[in-house]
């Protein structure tokens, strides 16, 4: 039993995490449907709006590790154990991918050209897929987590707050050059604010920030829709007059003032939710997701390309049926494999089974 009602376990975070693993299955399979030969179809529109409607995604992950590691102190040595809980399973994935891309995928067979191949990819892991950008990204956040934790820790509200709107105010400015192609040398001298160091924080803030609006889920359900109606809006309206279909509201790590808006309300949403009202099965199911967050990040994308081979979840297909469909298959599918994988000794080091994450 995982749950049972008198779990010391935080089951809103569960539950971030566990929505944070169905949007990144939804946000990958409906990718699929986004090709410029599909552009103001029924199916571009359907998997556009799923697009939009997940992009919280890693945002969520972010958040729930921001407020897990920086609601107390982290001294250094805890870096080298979250380290390996994160490189392990990252450095067996990406051999498992190296080999699913280079000889499958590609039909190479030169093996030197695969060493070459695999070790190329600690420099660059997206080369070998464009999802591990996601590890270099959390790593880089742990190591500066107990310079991080220390300053929270000693911090007024409002310190944090003046971090967290410069932040905002970094996000915009890079969102308008990226928009209007406009260049500023504003933005290369406020980096320090910029990434995902402020969902890092921002995790932290709004679990505990006592404010009557980051406890009322009806306004945060105004910011989701808000986040996600200008999303969609803009997708649509830029593709339209530029005549080709537009990421800027996709982008990688969501760095971009609609994502923002739409993780900060659903993170409100859920934070101010009693679950425990809820039967113990449902949490159950939830938990799961969540201990097995990390490993079915790093696994699922193989599933999922494998799985696109079939006629039944062919693009060619209507996607408001395929997309939650074939999201659920794969949901299914890859958290069984972690499962199995934790129950065998030698492979549970490889799943991040029970992660931080």
């Amino acid at each position: 039993m995982l749950y049972n009602g008198e779990s010391n376990r935080i089951l809103w975070v569960d539950w971030i995490k566990a929505l944070a693993v169905i949007a990144v299955v939804m946000i990958h399979v409906s990718s699929g449907y986004l090709q410029e030969n599909l552009v103001f179809t029924s199916n571009w529109y359907v998997a556009v709006v799923f697009e939009l409607l997940f992009r919280y995604a890693v945002p969520f992950f972010i958040l729930s590790s921001g407020f897990l590691i920086l609601r107390k102190p982290e001294p250094v040595s805890n870096i080298p154990k979250r380290f390996k809980r994160v490189f392990v399973p990252f450095v067996f994935w990406m051999f498992v991918y190296a080999i699913f891309y280079y000889f499958f995928a590609n039909g190479q067979r030169d093996i030197l050209g695969f060493v070459i191949y695999f070790f190329n990819g600690f420099l660059d892991p997206t080369n070998i897929s464009l999802l591990f950008w996601f590890v270099y990204m959390i790593l880089g956040l742990y190591v500066f987590s107990p310079i991080l934790s220390k300053w929270i820790q000693n911090s007024t509200f409002k310190e944090i707050e003046y971090f967290l709107f410069i932040w905002v105010i970094v996000i915009i400015i890079h969102f308008i050059t990226s928009l209007t192609g406009f260049e500023t040398i504003i933005y290369d001298y406020l980096r320090y604010f910029s990434g995902a160091i402020g969902y890092f924080v921002l995790g932290y803030y709004l679990a505990f920030k006592d404010s009557k609006y980051l406890r009322s889920r009806k306004f945060g359900l105004f910011l989701f829709v808000l986040g996600t109606l200008l999303a969609f809006i803009g997708t649509i309206a830029i593709t339209y007059f530029s005549g080709t279909q537009t990421f800027i509201f996709m982008s990688i790590g969501d760095i971009v003032p609609t994502v923002c808006l739409q993780s900060i309300g659903l993170f409100i949403i859920v934070r101010n939710t009693n679950f425990k009202r809820l039967s113990n099965k449902i949490n159950n199911i939830v938990v799961f997701l969540s201990i097995e967050s990390y490993g079915f990040y790093l696994s699922h994308l193989i599933i999922v390309g494998i799985l696109r081979n079939l006629s039944i979840f062919s693009i060619d297909n209507n996607a408001l049926l395929v997309i939650p469909v074939f999201s659920i298959v794969v949901l299914i599918i890859t958290n069984t494999l972690i499962y199995i994988m934790s129950r065998i000794p030698f492979f549970k080091k490889f799943t991040g089974f029970k992660s931080i994450l």
